[in-house]
């Protein structure tokens, strides 16, 4: 009998490679996200530290012209703070829709699996009733021989 060829062979390959694919821009979308996070956080730590030195600056004594400058410095980094946030919402929303991509491409794969699955194991099947045959035939074979030869 012919060697087990899945019908949907070629299907279930580019299934496969647009689920990698699907799942590398995941992981893409997914680091974008971790560095805009990863910068939230730098930003929040250098505004802390901006506050802790003018609040000691101010303690010994500080000019207007310096409060408005370290003013102006918390200023500039809440608006960047802000803008990445913003930016952090649009990631998150991208990393959830393309999960849900990645979810939809792993199910058509498993269904193509599952088929393979499926044909494969009525193949082994039809093997099996294949052999059985052979052996049937070749018993009933080696009876007429033995029939024949003892006739004789």
């Amino acid at each position: 009998m012919k060697k087990f060829k899945f019908t949907l062979g070629r299907m279930l390959d580019y299934k496969d490679q647009l689920l990698d694919e699907e799942k590398n821009k995941l992981a893409l979308l997914r680091k974008k996200k971790q560095e805009i996070d990863d910068h939230i956080e730098s930003l929040l730590r250098e505004l802390d530290k901006i506050s802790v030195t003018m609040r000691q600056e101010q303690e010994r004594g500080i000019t207007a012209f310096q409060l408005l400058s370290y003013e102006s410095q918390r200023t500039n980094i809440r608006r960047q703070i802000e803008q990445l946030k913003k930016e952090q919402a649009l990631a998150k929303l991208e990393v959830k829709r393309q999960v849900q991509v990645v979810v939809q491409a792993t199910q058509e794969v498993s269904k193509l699996d599952k088929l393979q699955d499926k044909q494969l194991e009525e193949y082994r099947k039809m093997v099996m009733k294949a052999e059985e045959l052979e052996i049937e035939e070749f018993v009933s074979s080696r009876r007429i021989v033995t029939q024949s030869q003892a006739q004789e």
